[in-house]
């Protein structure tokens, strides 16, 4: 969603904070606001990073999350194109 010069995006996922930051400097929008576990699911998934795989611990657990890091890079170039969208226009 866009306000202004505000793009608002809003995942199922709690992402570890190296998805929230490639999301928010791979924007077009001047400020970017990520929403999270925004979605009516039983559980609250992680989204690790290969790095937090690599060093274990809870969240980093299969029995903790749904989606890998291949998944989340999903997420974030989808998150990025659904913003340039958003900003389309203003390329031009």
């Amino acid at each position: 969603m866009r306000l202004g010069d505000v793009a608002i995006a809003t995942n199922p996922y709690e992402l570890y904070l190296d998805y929230g930051v490639q999301i928010q400097g791979r924007s077009p929008a001047p400020q970017t606001i990520l929403i999270q576990l925004a979605a009516a699911m039983d559980f609250a998934y992680y989204v690790p990073t290969p790095r937090a795989i690599t060093a274990g611990g809870y969240s980093a657990e299969i029995t903790h999350n749904l989606v890998g890091p291949e998944g989340a890079q999903v997420l974030v170039d989808r998150t990025v194109e659904a913003i340039g969208k958003l900003w389309a226009d203003e390329a031009k």
